[in-house]
């Protein structure tokens, strides 16, 4: 299978063909690649869409019983609000110095 991602020329629209057929416009589009020490991540599309297109991908793995990427989507998710917190918690604490 060949996937190519055409990429407009001012970025604001991506294409999608799968072999060689005609480009298709996307509306959202996340690629998070890992190439030896390099990695890509190129994000297009709304905050709400892209939010949709990841919870779609976790209930897709609970459908299809992929508990392993279903697991990591767990931990990254449990990772992330506590980074939140986290961050949170910091300004609380500055804001309470500087009052």
């Amino acid at each position: 299978m060949k996937i190519e991602i055409l990429v407009s020329d001012d970025k604001k629209s991506f294409s999608i063909s799968v072999n060689g057929s005609p480009p298709v416009p996307m509306d959202n589009f996340l690629l998070l690649t890992k190439e030896g020490e390099k990695t890509r991540n190129l994000v297009f599309g709304s905050t709400e869409d892209m939010g949709r297109v990841l919870y779609g991908l976790y209930v897709n793995c609970w459908r299809m019983e992929e508990t392993e990427m279903r697991d990591v989507l767990e931990l990254v998710a449990t990772d992330i609000l506590d980074i939140r917190e986290s961050r949170i918690q910091a300004g609380r604490e500055t804001l309470r110095r500087v009052i």
